[in-house]
């Protein structure tokens, strides 16, 4: 999905080397005939959710997850399906039940580089997310916002990390909605397989 903001390109050549052929949508109309939908963002989730509630693809992502058809939200992405952002005080899709805050932390903000995933055995998704994986993966960041685990967000994790003195959600799923804060299709041979694991998942 293309709202004007993602890291479209990345994610394209991504899905490619994978061998996956993929229609790039840009209109709400468009969502209805989509199977998986892949939401990578970069920026604020301010800017976000502006661009998306302008362009409708808002109520067409809503929809698109309600049906239970596939979504994967990429770091702005994941970001934005859930509650909130204090990033401009931003209402976000409501699809899942996290709120996200600005780092406190004594190390540098944004949180960028290479950290791992720990994943969450009780999520139902995990055996199907982290599928030939080594135990905890090492993928890219680069963000400044990040879902606390508090009991709302405890109950999408999906794998948690840890940055100074923060343990963040960075990877969520419930159903047919999965999310992850870091850049998959940055992230190498993991992220290839991440992708490919939301694929066929589904």
């Amino acid at each position: 999905m293309d709202y004007g903001a993602g890291n479209l390109g990345s994610v394209l050549r991504a899905l490619s080397a994978l061998g996956v052929v993929a229609d790039v949508v840009r209109e709400p109309g468009a969502m209805a005939h989509c199977g998986h939908v892949i939401f990578p963002g970069v920026g604020a989730a301010g800017q976000a959710m502006r661009s998306l509630r302008d362009s409708g693809l808002d109520e067409a992502l809503i929809a698109h997850a309600r049906a239970g058809k596939p979504l994967l939200g990429i770091c702005v992405g994941m970001q934005v399906l859930g509650l909130h952002s204090s990033e401009d005080d931003t209402p976000c899709l409501g699809l899942l039940p996290y709120r996200l805050e600005r780092f406190e932390v004594d190390e540098p903000v944004p949180h960028m580089g290479w950290n791992s995933l720990v994943p969450n055995e009780a999520n139902s998704a995990r055996d199907a997310c982290f599928s030939g994986l080594d135990e905890q993966p090492d993928v890219y960041f680069v963000h400044s916002y990040q879902a606390p685990i508090d009991p709302g967000c405890e109950s999408v994790l999906l794998a948690s990390t840890t940055y100074g003195q923060a343990r963040f959600a960075s990877a969520v799923a419930r159903e047919n909605v999965w999310g992850m804060q870091f850049h998959v299709e940055k992230s190498g041979r993991t992220g290839l397989s991440l992708i490919r694991n939301f694929l066929v998942a589904f």
